[in-house]
């Protein structure tokens, strides 16, 4: 299908996914003009300083105010919505996107399972945006996304499926504090019980439990430990794959993860009752999100990695278990992608968290801009065909991420 020029969206979001997904669609013929939208009107202004470009225009936008934001997107004449804040804005900026009758994609769910029936937010919504004629694409970033994504390469070639198991490990290395994305949304997932698929539904277990050393191949290449984390991969790839799933989870580890289980459960620095102290109250979380160090912004970025006082790389596994033909087959997927240092290189103000995030998520705007993605409704990315999948995988390896498939029979 031929590329129509002269689209129009909005990024709701100036934190490090919006750094990047600004930065590839303004590359992008596809693509007229950018609206980057966030409260933090400097942070925005800086992303588009860093990045040039001059169809980039900055406003001043509360993913609080429904009203402002459906104002925005009603008179801007958008032809797509890019959520890029934090996930528990998934309601407000659906709605407007809904208001303005706007297609729209996001990167991750804020609510798994809020209720029997809804396994994620963006869910309470689907009937609506199917008779509308809409296009909602949820979970599409790095994980969810990218992973969904490794999942139904795999699952294409098994007549069964057993078990899931995807993994999230990342290696930072500063002489400072340093965020090179929201902490908050991590420490929220440490502290959240999870949603596994066991026996061929939900269950959900102890937040940071299930303790697992794994063996992360790739650039990163050496063992590390493992957690249940919050994520929605273990619950909507079950649901929308096409096949029958009897297990899938998700785990997240670092070099220190033990260290923040620790603090998150073993001292309850997440605990979000209060507690009192002369000249008043405060909760342990109130206390914790306000020390932790802000996602870096882009010329921090910079500074750090050309200084050589920052490196750091990231790489998402998802090993899937089966039969194909009455045999036994596994099939592990990995990521291979640019490390920290040479994402900022490739795209100023950038690094690996934020590129195996968002460049994903672009590449999935530019195919909704493009009409490759027909389906309309609410949907995950690992419900997309074969065709789709392929354009998504050579999408992102002109930006240098590549998926490596390892095939085990017996």
């Amino acid at each position: 299908m031929g590329s129509p020029t002269g689209k129009k969206v909005i990024i709701v979001g100036a934190g490090a996914q919006g750094i990047v997904i600004t930065g590839v669609l303004a590359a992008a013929d596809d693509v007229a003009e950018i609206v980057l939208g966030d409260i933090d009107v400097a942070r925005a202004r800086e992303i588009a300083e860093t990045n040039g470009s001059p169809k980039i225009r900055v406003i001043e936008l509360d993913a609080t105010d429904l009203e402002a934001m459906t104002r925005v997107m009603k008179d801007g004449s958008f032809a797509l919505v890019i959520n890029a804040t934090l996930p528990r804005f998934v309601h407000n900026v659906m709605k407007a996107a809904y208001a303005a009758r706007t297609n729209y994609i996001d990167m991750a769910s804020n609510e798994i399972y809020p209720t029997p029936e809804v396994p994620i937010e963006q869910l309470f919504y689907a009937i609506d945006w199917k008779e509308a004629g809409l296009q909602c694409l949820t979970g599409g970033g790095g994980d969810p996304g990218l992973t969904n994504i490794m999942a139904k390469l795999a699952i294409n070639e098994m007549d069964t499926v057993e078990s899931i198991k995807i993994k999230d490990f990342g290696v930072v290395k500063c002489d400072e504090p340093v965020a090179l994305w929201s902490m908050e949304t991590f420490l929220e997932d440490v502290y959240l019980d999870s949603m596994i698929w066991e026996d061929g539904k939900p269950k959900r277990v102890e937040a940071s439990t299930g303790r697992e050393e794994y063996f992360v191949p790739g650039k990163i290449n050496r063992n590390g430990a493992f957690y249940f984390h919050d994520h929605e991969e273990a619950v909507t790839i079950p649901l929308f794959c096409g096949k029958p799933v009897q297990y899938a989870d998700f785990k997240i580890g670092a070099p220190d993860i033990d260290m923040w289980v620790f603090l998150v459960k073993g001292l309850h620095l997440m605990d979000p009752g209060k507690l009192e102290f002369e000249g008043g109250a405060v909760s342990p979380r109130e206390m914790l999100l306000k020390l932790i160090p802000p996602t870096l912004s882009p010329k921090k970025q910079i500074e750090l990695y050309e200084s050589g006082r920052l490196s750091s790389d990231l790489c998402v596994t998802c090993d899937v278990a089966g039969e194909k033909d009455g045999k036994p087959v596994a099939i592990s997927c990995w990521s291979e992608s640019p490390s920290g240092a040479e994402a900022c290189r490739r795209l100023r103000g950038t690094n690996d968290v934020s590129w195996l995030t968002s460049v994903p998520c672009s590449i999935f705007a530019l195919m909704l801009l493009r009409g490759e993605i027909e389906r309309t409704g609410v949907f995950p990315p690992e419900i997309l065909g074969s065709d789709a999948i392929d354009i998504f995988l050579a999408g992102i390896k002109a930006y240098g991420i590549d998926v490596v498939k390892k095939v085990a029979t017996e």
